[in-house]
């Protein structure tokens, strides 16, 4: 049974009921009428077009959403569960959207047919709760890594923000981002190497502190030297200092190793190239530095539930690399 308050308004939000799961056809059809889509539509259409509906307005499919909703019910962290009173299937697809397309508040209050105040509280509210289910999601796997020497690959990833208020001049040349030429924030992600999984996520810092200065200060590198492991980065990181824990693109290497660092290389990219198909991180951020971080790990743990449902990572060693050097 769904929600019956799922398509309601506010005004019955005390007559939500809990502790229901929804099905992945139940989450399409919902997402699909409250998107304006005709029921007479959507049993006209064929399954792929409806898929593609869902997935274009709400940046997931409906399982992956399912799975997200269920997790807000039965995690432990206290600030990522959403209580039976807030449990409002409306808001929660009204927030994915949110990420997905970060439209104009008043232009989304009149398409859900909400007052204002109520659209932007409950589409932060379930942003919020997503992004603490990081606690969860987005963990550093200590027993996972078996005898591998290269655990991870590492990059700084970079998103546009409004221009920051400044005491005394009209920039902040701190937070420029040699990226996008404006105004920018970082955040360092770590993709393990052996499943389809982020692993460590670490910001948000100004875009001006290059990746090597945040590897080296804000915790990642003393973790790696712990564990007497290394990773994989690109040609940003290169110092002498950092041979230790940090592989290089490097032209003496044999020629397996060379595609086996390329290959990680690029899959630390598609998962980055994940996250900015949000639009919250494609585009200029117009609030707070706060609200991005929520946004930010938000996305992140949406795109980890991706890989876990469906949509992982390529595999970095694939079948045929082996025989090829032999």
């Amino acid at each position: 049974m769904l929600l019956d308050s799922t398509m309601a308004d506010d005004s019955d939000e005390d007559s939500v009921e809990v502790g229901v799961v929804i099905t992945p056809e139940e989450m399409l059809v919902q997402g699909l009428l409250l998107a304006g889509v005709s029921q007479r539509s959507i049993d006209r259409c064929k399954d792929s077009t409806n898929d593609e509906k869902f997935l274009l307005r709400y940046g997931s499919n409906q399982v992956v959403l399912c799975q997200i909703w269920e997790d807000l019910q039965t995690t432990t962290i206290e600030a990522a569960r959403a209580p039976p009173k807030q449990l409002v299937l409306k808001y929660f697809l009204m927030a994915n959207h949110f990420l997905r397309h970060y439209g104009v508040e008043s232009e989304r209050a009149l398409a859900y047919g909400l007052h204002r105040d109520t659209c932007r509280d409950w589409s932060w509210h379930y942003v919020e709760k997503i992004a603490a289910l990081k606690g969860q999601k987005i963990i550093w796997p200590d027993d996972e890594f078996g005898e591998d020497l290269w655990i991870l690959t590492v990059d700084g990833t970079h998103c546009w923000i409004h221009e920051p208020d400044h005491p005394l001049f009209s920039m902040d040349d701190k937070f420029y981002s040699h990226k996008y030429n404006k105004s920018g924030v970082n955040y360092e992600l770590a993709v393990s190497i052996s499943t389809s999984r982020l692993i460590w996520m670490n910001g948000p810092f100004k875009a001006g502190e290059s990746d090597m200065k945040v590897f080296r200060e804000r915790g990642l590198r003393d973790k790696m030297r712990q564990l007497g492991r290394k990773g994989i980065a690109d040609g940003g990181y290169h110092a002498a200092e950092d041979f230790d824990v940090l592989s290089f693109p490097n032209a003496d290497d044999d020629p397996l190793v060379k595609k086996f660092k390329r290959r990680a290389q690029r899959r630390q990219e598609v998962f980055n190239n994940k996250t900015k198909v949000f639009h919250c991180l494609k585009h200029m951020f117009w609030h707070s530095c706060n609200r991005f971080a929520d946004c930010f790990e938000a996305v992140c743990v949406i795109c980890q539930c991706q890989m876990e449902n469906g949509s992982p990572l390529f595999n970095v060693l694939v079948d045929g690399m082996l025989q090829e050097q032999e």
